[in-house]
């Protein structure tokens, strides 16, 4: 099975996004993140090395919130688990990077669901109003629409 993370940074109640310019999710605006990496120790340590790449920004593992992790299938084949994050504090400045366009902040309360992933206006509210959860996106073929969301409280 695939591991991958996803990193939001937030300043109170606002997150950054950003859009991502090539690869897996181009065209779509989200958070910082990736594939797990082979010499990634912890899943802790890709998120680190992903926010950094892709947002110019440097975090530590400590400034990590673990706030999900949502595994996202298209119809019956698993894509990934991915470990969702919060980041809290970082050094240096998010900038454009070769894969996400500048970064764009947005409050938790009215997000731009209309460029983002379909499944996201399923999940991310939950995580944004403070719940942490273990979520199931299930795409239809094609990734353009949710066929079933699940989810439980991260344990």
């Amino acid at each position: 099975m695939k591991i991958a993370t996803l990193c939001f940074p937030v300043e109170g109640d606002k997150v950054y996004l950003s859009l991502k310019k090539r690869s897996f999710g181009a065209g779509f605006l989200l958070g910082y993140g990736g594939k797990m990496g082979e010499d990634d120790k912890t899943v802790e340590d890709a998120a680190v090395r992903e926010f950094a790449e892709e947002s110019g920004a440097v975090t530590i593992p400590e400034s990590l919130e673990k706030v999900a992790v949502v595994d996202f299938f298209e119809e019956d084949k698993q894509l990934f688990e991915c470990h969702v994050f919060f980041v809290r504090k970082w050094e240096g400045e998010l900038v454009e990077t070769e894969e996400m366009a500048a970064p764009e902040l947005h409050p938790f309360n009215d997000l731009p669901y209309d460029r983002m992933w379909k499944g996201d206006i399923r999940w991310l509210p939950l995580i944004f109003s403070g719940e942490k959860i273990h979520a199931k996106v299930t795409y239809a073929k094609e990734m353009n629409e949710v066929k079933d969301f699940s989810y439980e409280p991260l344990s």
